[in-house]
Order: structure tokens, then sequence, then C-alpha cells
């Protein structure tokens, strides 16, 4: 992945931010579905991921990727 993400739109360097506003344990994060089809695959993860904004200065186009 690049060091430095650019605006799909208008090709500017994206400005990382932080997120604001999370749930009671004040953490957000993305959880991608576990590999494994045995029982209760659905309620494990295979890795946990936190989403960081990404802000384009010009068009204020916000992107959210999931980092680790």
């Amino acid at each position: 992945m690049p060091d430095e993400r650019t605006c799909p739109d208008c090709d500017e360097p994206l400005e990382r931010m932080e997120l604001q506003g999370t749930d009671a344990l004040g953490e957000l994060s993305i959880a991608s579905p576990s590999t494994d089809d045995g029982f209760l695959s659905g309620v494990r993860a295979a890795e946990i991921l936190t989403p960081v904004p990404y802000v384009c200065p010009e068009c204020r186009r916000t992107l959210l990727y999931a980092e680790e």
C-alpha cells in the first residue's frame, strides 16, 4: 500500500484524521469474517482492524481505510 494516499476525485494527498464518536467501550473496529466453517464461525473474526478516516483537503471527500 502506498505511503501517501490520494483522493480518487481530485488526486490531492489525503490527510489522516482521528475518529470521534465510538461505541460504549470507546473503540470502533472492523472484523473480517472467520474462515472457519465450524460451529460459531460467524461469531469469531479472522482479523480485527481499526477504521482510519482520511479526508481530502480540497473536496472534503472522506474515505475510511481498515488498518491494523
